[in-house]
C-alpha cells in the first residue's frame, strides 16, 4: 500500500471516530423521536400516518447534527388544497409551545426548533407506488425505503465521511444558500464506489456529464441525452429525475478538484477546515484601494425564509450585473451575504467604477442606406461624427452615466416596483449604494461580514492551502 493511501486511511479513521453519534447521542435521539411520534399521533388530524425519514432514520447523520423530519402522510385522494391546509395545521400542533417558522418546498410546511433538535413536519401524499408520485416531497419516503435496504453499517459510516468532506469544502447541502450536494447524491456515491476513499478516487478523474446510474436504468449516451447536466445521478427510485440536477457547475468543479487535492496532498482539513483570520480593517482599506468594488446593502425583509431570500438574491445579483453591462460597466464578478433579520449585501468588483463621457457606436455600413438612415437618425447627443470608419458609420455619443454609483442608486428606485417580495420588500426597506469607505465603515462593525469579505476578496479555494 502507497504512503498516501496509508495516511488517508489514518486520516479517515480518526474522522470518522469524532463524527459519528455515541452511544447516549443515539439513545437522546431515540427518545426524542419516540415522543414526536406519540404527540404526532395524539394530535387530532387527517393524516393517516407519520414517518421519520432522512439521515438520522438511516443512521448516516453527522454527530451534533440533529435534523428530524417528520412526514405526515396524507390520502392520495385528498385535494391539493386540503393537502396544504391539513400540512400545515398538524405542524403548527406539534409546535405548540415552541418556536416555529412556515418554509416552503413544491409546498408549504412548518419547521422549527424542538428541546434543541431542528424539527421540520413535512405534508406528504401516501402512495405504494413510486411511480404515481403526487407532489415531489413524496419521493422522500421512497428514498428512505431504498436505502434502508441498501445501506450497510459500513457504508453507513462511510456516507458520514463523505457529508464531512463535502461540508469541510463548502459544497454541501441542497439548499439555495449553497446550490452543493444533497445528503441524498452523498449516500448514494458511497452506495455506487463502496466506500469514501473510492468515491474519492472515481471523482478525482470524472468529466463533465458524468453519469452515476446505480439501477442502471440508461445506457451512458441515453442518460446524458435525457438530462444534458454536468453531473447525472440517476434517483434508484424514479428513474425520470436526476437528484444532483439542482448542483451548480461551480460546487460539481469544487467537489472534483477537492477531490483531486486530497489524493495528492490528504489532510484533516478538508474535513473540518481551520477558520480563516479575517483582516484588520487597515488591511481591507490598503486592499481596496487596489480594486474596484461596490457594494449594495438593504435591509431584510420581514417574514421571508431565508432559504427563499437566497434564491431571490442570487437571482437579483444576476440581473443588476446584466444591467451593468448592458451600461458598458464590466463586471469582473460578483457576491452576496446575507444576514438572517439584519441586512442583505450585494458586491460587484468592476474593472473600473467610471467611464469615459463618450461612448463610441459602431453603425451598418454606408451601402446599406435603409439601415444607415435609421441609425443616424436614431442618435441623440453626439460629440463626435457622424463619421465612415472601415465602411461603417461611427458615432460617439454622451453617456448617461459615467460613475457606477448614481447609476446604481437610479436603477434600485426602479427596480423595487418590479421585483419579486422579499427583493421588494428588502429595497423598500432600506436600500444603499457602498463605496470603498462606507463598505470598511460595515466591516469594522460585523465580525461575520469580516470573514465573508476577506474570504471573498482572497478569491483562493481554501483546500489549496492544506
Amino acid at each position: 500500500m502507497k504512503l498516501g493511501q496509508i495516511k488517508v486511511d489514518k486520516i479517515t479513521e480518526k474522522i470518522l471516530k469524532q463524527i459519528t453519534p455515541n452511544a447516549k447521542d443515539a439513545e437522546q435521539e431515540k427518545q426524542f423521536i419516540k415522543k414526536l411520534l406519540e404527540k404526532a399521533k395524539t394530535t387530532k388530524t387527517k393524516a393517516q400516518e407519520f414517518e421519520i425519514v432522512g439521515s438520522v432514520s438511516r443512521n448516516t447523520h453527522i454527530k451534533g447534527n440533529r435534523d428530524i423530519d417528520l412526514f405526515a402522510l396524507f390520502p392520495k385522494t385528498m385535494p391539493r388544497e386540503e393537502f396544504e391546509k391539513e400540512g400545515l395545521a398538524i405542524g403548527k400542533a406539534i409546535f405548540r409551545g415552541h418556536k416555529w417558522e412556515k418554509a416552503y418546498s413544491e409546498h408549504p410546511y412548518i419547521r422549527g426548533e424542538i428541546n434543541g433538535f431542528r424539527v421540520e413536519v413535512v405534508p406528504a401524499y401516501k402512495i405504494l407506488d413510486a411511480s404515481l408520485l403526487q407532489s415531489a416531497v413524496d419521493r422522500s419516503v421512497f428514498h428512505n425505503q431504498y436505502l434502508l435496504e441498501t445501506l450497510g453499517k459500513k457504508e453507513q459510516g462511510e456516507a458520514r465521511l463523505m457529508k464531512q468532506f463535502m461540508k469541510g469544502i463548502g459544497c454541501y447541502g441542497a439548499d439555495l444558500s449553497s446550490n452543493g450536494f444533497p445528503g441524498y447524491v452523498a449516500e448514494l456515491l458511497i452506495l455506487k464506489y463502496g466506500s469514501f476513499k473510492k468515491s474519492v478516487q472515481e471523482a478525482a478523474q470524472w468529466k463533465n456529464q458524468e453519469v452515476v446510474d446505480i439501477e442502471n436504468y440508461y445506457t451512458l449516451g441515453e442518460a446524458k441525452k435525457k438530462f444534458n447536466t454536468h453531473l447525472i445521478v440517476v434517483d434508484p427510485v424514479d428513474k425520470n429525475r436526476n437528484v444532483a440536477g439542482a448542483l451548480s457547475y461551480n460546487q460539481y468543479a469544487r467537489f472534483v478538484g477537492a477531490c483531486q487535492s486530497f489524493l495528492k496532498k490528504p489532510s484533516e482539513n478538508f474535513f473540518f477546515p481551520k477558520k480563516h483570520k479575517a483582516w484588520p480593517t487597515t488591511t481591507l482599506k490598503k486592499f481596496l484601494k487596489k480594486t474596484e468594488l461596490v457594494a449594495i446593502e438593504t435591509g431584510y425583509p420581514k417574514g421571508i425564509v431565508e432559504d427563499i431570500m437566497w434564491g431571490q438574491l442570487r437571482r437579483f445579483t444576476k440581473k443588476i450585473s446584466t444591467l451593468c453591462k448592458e451600461q458598458d460597466f464590466t463586471i469582473k464578478r460578483t457576491g452576496e451575504w446575507l444576514e438572517k433579520e439584519k441586512n442583505l449585501v450585494i458586491l460587484l468588483e468592476l474593472e473600473s467604477t467610471g467611464l469615459q463621457k463618450a461612448k463610441i457606436e459602431t453603425g451598418p455600413e454606408v451601402f446599406d442606406e435603409k439601415n444607415s438612415l435609421a441609425f443616424l437618425k436614431s442618435k441623440k447627443k453626439i460629440l463626435s461624427g457622424p463619421r465612415i470608419e472601415e465602411g461603417r458609420w461611427i458615432v460617439e455619443t454622451e453617456r448617461k452615466y459615467t460613475q457606477i454609483k448614481p447609476f446604481l442608486e437610479e436603477l434600485l428606485k426602479k427596480l423595487k416596483k418590479h421585483e419579486k417580495e422579499g427583493i421588494r420588500k428588502a429595497l423598500s426597506k432600506k436600500a444603499k449604494t457602498m463605496n470603498e469607505n462606507e463598505i470598511a465603515a460595515m466591516y469594522s462593525k460585523n465580525k461575520e461580514f469580516q470573514q465573508f469579505l476577506t474570504a471573498y476578496l482572497k478569491g483562493k479555494e481554501e483546500f489549496l492551502d492544506y
